[in-house]
């Protein structure tokens, strides 16, 4: 669960640094898709389809480019943080 914390506030900081997009926090919750998993699990909201400012930015191929870089690079920092790199 810490890890999950760890890797989802890496993931916000990637989202607000790199992008700008704003936040909701990070928060817990007991989603199936997350439940009795092995390894630290992140279920990350990029936006919502039914807001037409987001839906326009995530319709932009750029955009949707940098959240997946975002992303990585918040997998990236996690996994060095963890390997004490």
């Amino acid at each position: 669960m810490e890890n999950s914390l760890r890797f989802a506030e890496k993931v916000e900081q990637q989202f607000k640094k790199r992008i700008g997009r704003t936040s909701r926090g990070v928060k817990q919750a007991g989603f199936l898709v997350l439940w009795k998993t092995a390894m630290p699990s992140v279920l990350i909201e990029i936006g919502y389809l039914t807001n037409s400012k987001e839906e326009k930015f995530l319709n932009q191929e750029l955009n949707r480019t940098y959240v997946a870089s975002g992303i990585y690079r918040a997998f990236k920092e996690y996994k060095e943080d963890i390997e004490g790199r």
